[in-house]
Parts: C-alpha cells; structure tokens; sequence
C-alpha cells in the first residue's frame, strides 16, 4: 500500500461486526490488514446476547478492538435484556448497542422495538456509557425516544448516517450526538449523505466500515473489512478540501470523545 507510514495509527472504525462467519476464515489477516491501512483501534458491536458476549472474546484476543453489547432492532421480539447490564461493568465494553430502530424492514415489530430501545438508552445512561444508534425510516421516533431516554450523559453516535443534512443537522443540535459515516459515502449516487458530510461539523462525524456490509468503492459488492475505512476517509477529505490524514485525525479524535474508553485499547495519538 502506497504511503502507509502517513496511514500507520491514526484510523477508527467506530462500527464493525468481526464475530461473524464473514470473518471465521482470516480474522488475524484482516485485522493485520487493518493495522497496516493505519487502523489503530476497531469498536466491534454485538447484536444480541450470543453477539455481545463473542466480541468480549475478540477484544480478549485482539487488543485493538473494543466490545460494544446490546440488541439490535431487528432483535427485538425475541429480546430480553436480564444478561446486559451486568456486562456493562465489563471494563472491554465501551458503549451499549447496536440499537434503535428499523422500521424498513420491520423484521421486529415496532412496539418491540421502541421498548427495547428505550430499556438500552436508559441502560447507557445509567453506566454513563455511550450509545450506538442504528435507524432507518424511523428518524420521528428515534427522535421522540431520545428526548425521553437519553440521559446526555455520555455521547451518543447514530452510526451508517445516510440521510440529509437538514436531518444531521437537527440530532446534532437537539441531542449533540456523532454521526458514523462509512463506505455509502464513496457511491457517487450518495448526493445527499455528500451534501451533508461536506457541510456538518467535522467535529461530530466518526468514520465507520459497518463491515462486512457496505464495502466503500473500489470494494463496493465485496466483503468489507477495517482496513477498508480508508477510502471513506478519502472522499470525506476531498468533499471538505482537506487532506485525508487531516481527516483521519480530526475523525480519530472525535472517536476518542465518543468512546472515552476506547483511548486505552488504541494507539491513537
């Protein structure tokens, strides 16, 4: 790889899924892939119990990864939440989530789904963690639950932000949270998540690979990994006529504030 040592520690994937049979064949290959894209740290998010608990194992193996617990919308029917809260004393978890609301595809029912994420948010509050927020066509309700949940009293990160502007600019405003950005924002269709990554703050966007979903171009359709997070850096600096290692860090520090706990599992300056 070209210009590695500008790379070398200065990357965050801030939302990724290693604990899953994307990744059972080269985990220790991809995460060495990463380090040398300039990845120093990877927040890996379980989805439900059995998810939650295997990325507590990751973080065990792999010191540049942090556990993120909780269960995601899709989740919620099935879910009951007696199992979390004891973990979140875990000194490897450092936030609640992956959770929210989906009301795209509906795989849970949205009553489940509200109950559930409100029991996580008042969960976060309560440990003074950070939440990762998942939401799709659900940005009424999301709004209406963090009003009544979310203590603020630890950041919160709407993660594969994909929406406009105006509705980035509204939960930064009202609820100061970060928003993830990932590979979406390399397809040129992606006008308006363009639009709004030029003009949001730099200071409330994290970089993301969501992986091993929604690899960024030249991956676009292929399994996508940590490493990959560069290219979304990139694009980020040349819609905001910045350099990507400025980029890079200004994300890198966000992701520091964002997840406080994360600085003593990283390398990031």
């Amino acid at each position: 790889m070209e210009n590695t040592q500008l790379w070398r520690g200065v990357l965050v994937d801030t939302h990724a899924h290693l604990d899953g049979p994307e990744f059972a064949g080269d985990l220790t290959a991809t995460i060495g892939r990463a380090q040398d894209a300039g990845v120093a740290a990877i927040v890996s998010a379980g989805q439900d119990e059995a998810t939650s608990r295997a990325t507590l194992s990751l973080a065990d193996q792999y010191p540049m990864v942090a556990a993120a617990v909780g269960v995601h919308p899709h989740l919620s029917d099935d879910a009951n939440l007696r199992w979390l809260e004891p973990l979140l004393h875990d000194d490897r978890v450092v936030a609640v989530g992956e959770m929210g609301l989906d009301y795209h595809y509906n795989f849970s029912t949205p009553e489940h789904q509200r109950k559930i994420f409100a029991e996580q948010l008042e969960l976060a509050g309560a440990h003074q963690l950070p939440a990762i927020i998942h939401c799709r066509d659900a940005y009424e309700d999301l709004a209406l639950l963090l009003a009544r949940h979310y203590a603020k009293n630890a950041p919160a990160v709407v993660h594969c932000f994909t929406e406009s502007y105006q509705v980035g600019k509204r939960f930064i405003d009202d609820f100061g949270v970060f928003l993830g950005i990932g590979g979406v924002l390399t397809f040129k269709n992606s006008l308006a998540l363009r639009d709004a990554a030029t003009r949001l703050p730099l200071s409330q966007i994290v970089l993301e690979t969501d992986c091993p979903f929604l690899a960024p171009v030249p991956y676009r359709g292929k399994r996508n990994e940590p490493g990959y997070v560069r290219f979304t850096c990139e694009v980020l600096g040349r819609l905001r006529d910045l350099a990507p290692q400025d980029v890079a860090a200004a994300s890198s520090e966000n992701a520091m504030r964002l997840f406080p706990k994360l600085a003593a599992r990283s390398r990031v300056i």
